[in-house]
């Protein structure tokens, strides 16, 4: 999965970079503050960051939404091949792959107030029928072996995995405790920059209300720049900004207005005629301007899949 602008789970600030602190010859810390892969956490850079120590224990710190699904495994095997002791800390979120990260470590310790999601795989695809069909099976595999993962750390049925993956489950800290994801949950002291709330998650379909916050609307210079890294010049941004995104495609309009038309009958006449005529002019009337906000930010989140 490739991503042509920028992350779908918004703009991260500084405190969401990878990082590692060394406590002497006996621990050190890496944190994972970041959607995986994609402009996050280089997995490639985190595992030579990774097996280049020699401490005695080391802690991976999770706040992520997840992100590239085989940049995830990288790293989940990296650090199940350590030969460290590794402790996972869930902080603030460990959802999709960054919980299949958790199920590599030796132990799992979760925050009281932090949240764990597992979910299917997904997909955004471009290509004819047998393309698609290759996709879904590959889909059916990347599937497969995630749920290995959670398997062999909580000794569920398979079954029973894969329906809470198919449901895109949303666990507290309690709930992964109680299923065997989690070995211990720790009260919290986490700083608030930490939280899971740092994220847009309405991405997900059942994203608690608690972790979707506000999200911010965007000035009109950081729309600009949005436009610009999805691939429109300096002048089509401008253009954008002043006068609303415009859809160029004719046969749109065109269908558009045939459907309005052979929906709006005449059923009777006189009275029921005249008001049958105001509803036709109505639905012919030149449609309003949409809301650039939510256009804008619709044309700049865009992702392909290569």
């Amino acid at each position: 999965m490739k991503i042509l602008n920028r992350s779908v789970f918004q703009p991260r600030n500084s405190t969401q970079k990878k990082a590692a602190k060394s406590k002497g010859e006996e621990e050190v810390t890496f944190y994972i503050y970041d959607e995986i892969g994609f402009w996050g956490v280089d997995p490639k850079e985190f595992v030579k960051d990774l097996n280049a120590s020699n401490a005695k224990t080391i802690h991976v710190r999770l706040n992520t939404p997840g992100g590239a699904v085989f940049d995830g495994t990288a790293i989940y095997n990296a650090m199940k091949q350590h030969n460290s002791h590794v402790v996972a800390h869930v902080d603030g979120l460990a959802a999709s792959i960054s919980s299949v990260i958790a199920m590599a470590a030796d132990e799992v310790i979760m925050s009281d107030n932090a949240f764990m999601m597992i979910h299917d795989p997904w997909s955004i695809k471009a290509g004819n029928a047998d393309s698609f069909r290759e996709e879904a099976d590959l889909l059916d595999k990347v599937g497969g072996t995630i749920a290995n993962s959670y398997i062999k750390k909580t000794g569920m049925d398979e079954s029973a995995i894969l329906d809470l993956m198919n449901a895109e489950t949303w666990m507290t800290a309690e709930e992964a405790l109680e299923m065997g994801f989690i070995d211990s949950i720790e009260a919290d002291e986490v700083d608030e920059k930490a939280k899971a709330v740092t994220y847009d998650l309405s991405v997900f379909a059942n994203a608690p209300d608690e972790l979707l916050g506000e999200r911010n609307i965007p000035t009109a210079r950081e729309l600009e720049k949005l436009l610009k890294g999805s691939g429109f010049s300096n002048k089509q941004a401008k253009e954008i900004l002043a006068n609303g995104y415009k859809d160029d495609d004719p046969d749109s309009q065109r269908d558009a207005e045939t459907k309005d038309t052979s929906e709006d009958t005449i059923k009777d006449s006189g009275d029921q005629r005249d008001a049958d005529d105001t509803t036709q002019r109505d639905a012919v009337e030149p449609p309003r301007k949409k809301d650039r906000t939510a256009e804008l930010l619709t044309r700049a989140e865009l992702i392909s899949h290569q």
